[in-house]
């Protein structure tokens, strides 16, 4: 079994036993059965990169043999199926629909024991602990390694009186025809500001404060791009945004935080004065 870091029996760091001399071979057997039995140590590697990224990669390697019937899998923090690879190939039954087609691990990772797995398109939503462990055909762990992933929640600011602003999302293309697109807004309660279904958008569900100034590709099944564009952004579209998608076989989520820099006062007053002088001119 290989393990990354100290020994930790019971909950302090250290802990002093005197034992009887006639005792002690028993007690230092007991004590090493139940750690080998019942303790995997983990180290967590940090990984951290912005929103936005292409892929991130959730490294690890090990020096354990793997056998050509060796099991391996990444699990998040939730305990989901990231990725699984059994009897030389990949198990993409058995993958969450979070995960689904946005994973991959090396071809001949049972030769270079390099058990990375790249995760396309991160997003916040994904921001959490991967285990990835090995395992046996008979179900024995031989090895566990933690990846602690942080995906920055992504930033927008604009200016009040831009014509647009685009709060960016891209996925993996070729997304199916029954796929649902809500973005919503926390104001503080939750609004519709876009819904796309059944191949187009729905207005109808949307939120009146954003009827007619939203708008979204409409090619974004074929290209993955569920790029929103809020058209005359203004100080009251300040706030956090989520795009959910989900059908039958996927499931994705981005979060945002725009932020809607109103004008200053200066810039008010002389636009205040041109219109007076417009008004009394005419």
């Amino acid at each position: 079994m290989e393990t990354w870091g100290p020994f930790q029996t019971g909950t302090s760091p250290t802990c002093w036993t005197f034992i009887q001399p006639e005792k002690m071979s028993s007690e230092l057997l007991l004590l090493s059965v139940q750690l080998i039995l019942s303790f995997v140590v983990l180290s967590v590697q940090q990984v951290e990169v912005d929103s936005g990224l292409e892929s991130v990669l959730l490294p690890c390697r090990t020096t354990v043999h793997l056998a050509g019937d060796a099991r391996v899998e990444w699990r998040d923090k939730g305990d989901r199926k990231v990725h699984v690879y059994e009897n030389g190939s990949d198990q993409a039954e058995e993958q969450h629909q979070f995960y689904r087609s946005r994973t991959k691990m090396n071809e001949d990772l049972l030769r270079t024991r390099d058990l990375s797995l790249t995760l396309k398109h991160p997003t916040d939503g994904n921001s959490s602990i991967y285990t990835c462990s090995i395992s046996t055909s008979e179900g024995n762990i031989l090895m566990k390694k933690q990846v602690d992933l942080r995906v920055k929640v992504c930033q927008v600011e604009v200016k009040e009186g831009a014509e647009s602003v685009l709060l960016p999302f891209t996925t993996t293309p070729e997304l199916l025809g029954d796929v649902v697109v809500v973005w919503w807004c926390v104001k503080p309660n939750i609004i519709f500001a876009h819904v796309y279904k059944n191949g187009c958008d729905q207005p109808e569900e949307q939120d009146q404060f954003y009827r007619t100034r939203t708008k979204m590709n409409e090619d974004l099944l074929k290209t993955g791009d569920l790029s929103l564009t809020l058209r005359r952004p203004m100080e009251k579209d300040s706030g956090d945004y989520i795009c959910d998608v989900f059908s039958r076989n996927i499931r994705r989520e981005k979060r945002f935080h725009l932020e809607v820099k109103g004008l200053s006062v200066f810039h008010n007053f002389w636009l205040s004065v041109i219109l007076i002088i417009c008004v009394y001119h005419c």
